[in-house]
């Protein structure tokens, strides 16, 4: 009989003779984000979920998600690198704000640890392989469109040291030349995509933890915008994800997502298809049945439809979206055929935002400064087709973006595109880009001069002088955009505080060079800790302009005055009657300013002749369900921030003004026709 000890001894020697299982290499999928709080990919997610969908893979590999903020810079990157063992494989997804911080890890990667394999893709580099290798010559491989299938298939050739010349769809070096195989196929069945929410590629704590989800619930684009990755190079049908899956996958996200988080759906053009309304439908049922307070963006479609008011509507009502994108880029049909863009009509625009205006849902027009075709003169006509029709515009700088039509050499070439190597936004130096400063029809010096006036536009117009320039504007027939010009005049010239007068001046000069930007100024007046590190000048000029009641009623004043006196001067008849009455409401619309700047509620009061408050109803500058029919020929009232505005950074209602969905006016309470006792609300 065997003893104890014999049993022991044998059961030793079969465990000492059965192979250890080999350690899973190390995988790891990178990408840098602009967006602050943002722990979720939708990239990286689609990348491991296929991956590890493989059997083989997910026995051979570990797949790691790493998301970065771009802020952490230098630190970020070194800390990123000190986590790692020696990885196997590295990949990153590479967009024009985050390629140089990119491609920079790429490089200490391959210095760190010469035998990993640098994988990048994404679409700033997708068919850029000759200026990419020469950029980066530190780059393994380059991933062409669509990275899904291409990347699984890539590590089982990495995994078996096979040849990448069978692999297509991909750029990579062999021989010390760079070679690029056939084009891949576009996928045509996206369940071939495995999902990142329906496998446990992320954690109930990581979708909790993400400030954003970007979601897709459909791939391509049918038009052909020249300025446009999306269409201009890609254009192709519209494929969907199956419906089952998409009601699956928000269920578990709306489940899970944190209150006040943002559902990016990253569709090209949502609201496009019929069934874009039940989605919206089962994100209004999973918002209640989950009791979540979310913000639902998206891009929406191009040409504005009754679907997209039915969908935009039902979001509104259940209090998931702000505003709604009409996009338009520019109103100017000669720069729109260039464009390769069949606009939204100007009369289907302004009926678009009547509706829109009556069911009390904001809007806002994008629009883009510097497109090819497009004069200093036709793009001020432009955004006073805007404002006069009561939308909002906001304003972007043209960037030049790879695998776009404007990309290209010859059309560079026949427009004398002129383009500088700088922050899409001046004051972020973190969003280097190709930004265009001058073509055919406008010079740097214009572009600069456009620049400087959307600031102008956005901080008068939207804000401080709303109904005061519209009620100027509607009496004497003066364009709003002159009014604009003029009250920034008075801003750099003859305003009191030398603060607005230097950051005023300081728009224009970083615009000409950016080397200019003085940070130091605007940190002055804001404080050393920038929430949103975005449109700084405007947020700046906005903060020292409502710092105190005296202080706006005080800029506010003079700057009426002068524009006033400047129209008489020129032969204007100005009825100061109404203008001095809507000044009083929009020194009252900066209570909201102030409670978030500051952290305390006040309110202020208001009245102005009936006739300019109808003309602000008409307009929609004021909501029109405030009912003040019994006020007679004056209306009066009271305005106060609601409680909640106190617990949000001045910076980021101010950022929501600039982008058309915060509206002072519309988000501030009101009290008509007379206050009553008692009804400032308490701050919790």
């Amino acid at each position: 009989m065997t003893s104890t000890l014999d049993t022991l001894h044998v059961a030793q020697a079969g465990e000492q003779s059965t192979p250890a299982p080999a350690a899973k290499k190390s995988v790891q999928l990178v990408e840098f984000t602009a967006m602050h709080g943002v722990r979720y990919s939708v990239t990286l997610g689609y990348l491991k979920a296929t991956a590890v969908a493989d059997p083989v893979l997910d026995e051979s590999c570990e797949f790691r998600i790493c998301v970065r903020e771009q802020s952490g810079g230098d630190r970020a990157t070194a800390d990123l690198l000190d986590s790692w063992d020696e990885p196997f494989a590295v990949a990153l997804t590479v967009f024009f704000w985050n390629r140089a911080q990119s491609l920079e890890l790429a490089r200490q990667v391959k210095q760190r640890w010469p035998r990993c394999r640098v994988v990048v893709g994404g679409n700033d580099v997708s068919h850029q392989q000759e200026p990419l290798f020469a950029e980066a010559p530190w780059v393994d491989v380059l991933v062409h469109g669509e990275g899904e299938l291409r990347f699984r298939d890539l590590m089982h050739c990495l995994l078996a040291d096979g040849d990448l010349a069978t692999i297509p769809g991909i750029s990579h070096w062999s021989g010390g030349a760079v070679v690029t195989n056939p084009d891949a196929d576009r996928i045509t069945d996206l369940d071939q995509v495995v999902s990142p929410i329906l496998t446990p590629v992320y954690s109930d704590e990581e979708i909790t933890g993400s400030s954003m989800i970007v979601y897709e619930t459909n791939r391509g684009c049918p038009y052909k915008c020249a300025f446009c990755y999306w269409g201009g190079a890609t254009n192709s049908k519209v494929r969907q994800f199956d419906l089952d899956r998409i009601f699956a996958e928000l269920g578990r996200l709306i489940r899970l997502m944190p209150t006040d988080a943002t559902l990016f759906i990253a569709d090209a053009n949502f609201g496009i298809l019929a069934r874009d309304r039940q989605i919206a439908e089962r994100i209004v049922e999973l918002t209640r049945r989950y009791d979540k307070r979310l913000i639902i963006s998206t891009n929406w479609a191009k040409n504005g439809n009754q679907r997209i008011v039915e969908i935009a509507s039902m979001l509104h009502a259940a209090d998931l979206t702000g505003a709604i994108t009409l996009s338009a880029q520019s109103f100017d049909a000669d720069v729109l055929k260039i464009a390769n863009r069949a606009n939204i009509r100007t009369d289907h625009y302004r009926r678009l935002l009547s509706r829109f205006r009556e069911l009390n849902v904001p809007t806002y027009t994008d629009l883009i400064w510097g497109l090819p075709g497009e004069t200093y003169d036709s793009y001020l006509k432009g955004v006073e087709e805007v404002l006069t029709a009561g939308g909002s515009p906001v304003i972007y700088p043209l960037l030049l973006l790879n695998n776009t039509e404007y990309s290209r050499e010859s059309f560079q070439d026949k427009h004398e595109l002129t383009t500088r190597r700088m922050p899409g936004d001046v004051t972020n130096p973190e969003l280097i880009a190709d930004v265009v400063v001058g073509h055919e029809s406008m010079t740097a010096e214009e572009w600069a001069r456009g620049m400087e006036f959307r600031v102008a536009m956005t901080l008068f117009q939207k804000i401080l002088l709303r109904c005061a320039l519209r009620v100027v504007h509607a009496t004497t027939g003066v364009r709003l955009v002159e009014l604009c010009r003029r009250v920034w005049t008075f801003l750099l010239d003859d305003c009191a505080d030398p603060f607005l007068r230097a950051v005023a001046r300081n728009v224009l000069a970083a615009h000409r060079e950016p080397a200019a930007l003085d940070m130091e100024l605007l940190k002055t007046v804001i404080g050393d800790h920038i929430v949103v590190p975005e449109e700084v000048h405007f947020q700046a000029l906005l903060c020292r302009a409502v710092a105190t009641e005296r202080a706006t009623a005080d800029l506010l004043t003079a700057a009426v005055d002068a524009l006033c006196d400047g129209l008489a001067a020129d032969g204007y008849e100005v009825d100061r009657v109404l203008v001095d009455g809507a000044l009083t409401l929009d020194i009252a619309a900066t209570t909201i300013l102030r409670a978030s700047l500051r952290g305390e509620l006040a309110e202020a009061e208001f009245a102005m002749p009936r006739q300019g408050w109808n003309r602000l109803v008409e307009d929609g500058d004021v909501p029109s369900n405030l009912d003040a029919s019994g006020q007679g020929d004056t209306v009066r009232g009271t305005v106060w921030a609601p409680a909640r505005w106190v617990h949000y950074p001045i910076s980021v209602y101010a950022l929501s003004i600039w982008h058309g969905t915060g509206r002072p006016l519309h988000d501030a309470l009101f009290a008509l026709p007379d206050r009553l006792p008692g009804s400032l609300p308490t701050v919790a």
